[in-house]
């Protein structure tokens, strides 16, 4: 098998290097033909249904039998579980969380004077899906589709203190390892448990002066935090609203977007309150 998947580079019709992975094209293939058929299939129906000969498949089937993607029934034949039903729904579509942050954000820009921006993580990067600039002349905001470092954004903060254990610490681990200048491992440890205890992070932004990063969960139907909405608020004379405002109108608008999400309406008697320190969302 090692063998098998071994990469072998090929001049494409376009004139550039491609890689091919033959095992994985293989398993893809496999699963591709028993998903358009409604029968359980025996290992020779695969094999010829894909011009294969059935040695060639067989350890494909063994490993996807043994990583859950298909299973074998009592009559020695094969059917696809629904390990790729949940793959698909542990990553909720971007697009299905743009559309529906897109009219909220809108909302928030205007009635906080302030830009606003949605981040997903991506690895150990926060990336910016969807971007609202403030509705005044002057104004900050990020470019949509940008990158960053997950731990130089406050929205990557939220959503690292949010993930789950074991890849929360793989990635610290790594930001440790790689000497990132985002500080010790002790350092990072609280500003996360803080920003998973408050349910958000407000503070100073680490790239433009003067500018304070207000960012706020998002949630999906199952509870998960999902995205970050952050509002980078820049103090100017032209603003009408003061910090408090803009920090409860952001959380207003990230419960917003999570309850169009399908998640539960937020507890009506907890109200956030960047003073004390206290969030619906904290977990």
């Amino acid at each position: 098998m090692a063998a098998g998947i071994a990469e072998t580079l090929e001049e494409s019709e376009g004139g550039r290097n491609g890689y091919r992975v033959p095992a994985v094209e293989k398993a893809l293939d496999v699963l591709e033909f028993m998903a358009a058929s409604a029968e359980a299939l025996t290992q020779t129906e695969i094999a010829t249904g894909l011009g294969r000969s059935i040695h060639e498949i067989y350890r494909i089937l063994l490993l996807l039998e043994k990583r859950g993607y298909i299973f074998r029934t009592r009559s020695d034949r094969f059917r696809l579980s629904l390990k790729l039903f949940e793959l698909a729904h542990m990553h909720p579509p971007v697009n299905r969380l743009v559309e529906c942050a897109l009219p909220v954000m809108r909302e928030l820009t205007a009635n906080a004077d302030q830009s606003c921006h949605l981040v997903v993580r991506e690895g150990q990067n926060a990336l910016v899906v969807l971007q609202i600039d403030s509705p005044l002349p002057m104004r900050y905001s990020v470019a949509l589709g940008s990158h960053f470092p997950i731990l130089e954004t406050s929205s990557g903060a939220v959503l690292l203190a949010h993930s789950n254990r074991a890849e929360r610490d793989r990635i610290v681990e790594r930001i440790v390892a790689a000497g990132e200048g985002q500080g010790t491992r002790e350092e990072i440890e609280a500003r996360l448990n803080e920003a998973a205890r408050l349910g958000y992070e407000m503070r100073a932004s680490l790239a433009v002066e003067a500018c304070t990063n207000i960012s706020m969960p998002v949630r999906d139907h199952t509870g998960a935090v999902i995205a970050a909405l952050t509002v980078p608020l820049l103090p100017q004379k032209a603003a009408r609203f003061d910090r408090q405002t803009v920090f409860e109108r952001t959380r207003a608008a990230a419960e917003k977007i999570s309850a169009a999400l399908g998640w539960g309406e937020a507890n009506s008697s907890s109200r956030a309150d960047p003073e004390r320190g206290d969030y619906p969302f904290s977990d």
